[in-house]
């Protein structure tokens, strides 16, 4: 350090820095005032768009519910398609054109629709081989073929 300096120029850089640095404070302190409303005023939001996500996705799954029962209705109670590819083929009717599907999730569909008609639960790998003769036939078409790893896609309706 300089021994240049006389105490008068030494006490104004320190009066300059106090300055600065109070200066500095009073704006970090009004930033934490304005952050903490934005805070405050974010989670408000944030508790309102969750209770309406939630509602909505209550009504959702129970609409999502009734129409399945309703497009499936009566399929346990009436006669039985003779074979699993017309009990897959029955589930296929009541979906929406476009919709994905699955072995997998079909599967799990026909047991559930079909359970008190099976003598056991049918597995993925006979509902593919229904699902790739329904897409021979054009009623579905592949969306991804499959491979070892995972499982083959397919969308109901002819291919776009």
């Amino acid at each position: 350090m300089s021994s240049d300096l006389s105490i008068s120029q030494v006490l104004t850089d320190l009066e300059a820095q106090v300055r600065q640095l109070e200066s500095q404070e009073a704006f970090h302190a009004q930033q934490e005032v304005f952050h903490q409303e934005q805070r405050a005023l974010r989670a408000g939001e944030l508790e309102t768009i969750r209770e309406r996500y939630e509602a909505f996705k209550a009504a959702a799954a129970a609409a999502g519910e009734l129409v399945r029962r309703v497009k499936v209705e009566g399929a346990d109670e009436s006669l039985p398609p003779g074979t699993i590819s017309k009990m897959v083929a029955r589930i296929i009717e009541g979906k929406v054109n476009g919709e994905k599907l699955t072995p997998t999730a079909m599967a799990k569909e026909v047991n559930q629709v079909f359970a008190k008609r099976l003598r056991r639960p049918v597995s993925r790998r006979t509902v593919s081989v229904a699902l790739g003769r329904l897409a021979g036939l054009g009623r579905i078409h592949v969306v991804r073929g499959g491979k070892a790893f995972h499982e083959a896609i397919y969308a109901k309706g002819r291919k776009p």
